[in-house]
């Protein structure tokens, strides 16, 4: 669990913190950076706080900017690409136990 900023790739950056049944992280996101297509267990609601988005969720395509609310069902495969520099809040019920042991890859590439 961590609340400092991460570099997990040379485009995203994260800082998260876990509770007992809920994870909130923040992501930095520059411009081009694709966060591969992937899935988990998690609901994940995403909120865009600065910047430009292109989503993919489960086959479905959409552009989420500054303000935008993005909810991602479990199990659903989705991915996302940085039109802009991008900062957003996601949460995830239950929380990403994954990430401390190495379940968070996708991010990494």
């Amino acid at each position: 669990m961590s609340w400092r900023w991460e570099r997990l790739s040379d485009c995203v950056e994260r800082r998260y913190v876990s509770g007992e049944r809920i994870t909130v992280a923040q992501f930095r996101i520059r411009e081009g950076c694709v966060v591969q297509r992937h899935s988990h267990p998690n609901e994940q609601i995403t909120v865009v706080l600065q910047g430009v988005l292109e989503f993919d969720v489960g086959g479905r395509r959409f552009t989420a900017s500054a303000g935008d609310v993005v909810v991602i069902p479990p199990g659903v495969e989705h991915e996302v690409r940085a039109v802009t520099d991008a900062v957003v809040i996601d949460t995830f019920a239950p929380p990403r136990r994954d990430w401390a042991g190495g379940g968070d890859a996708y991010l990494r590439r």
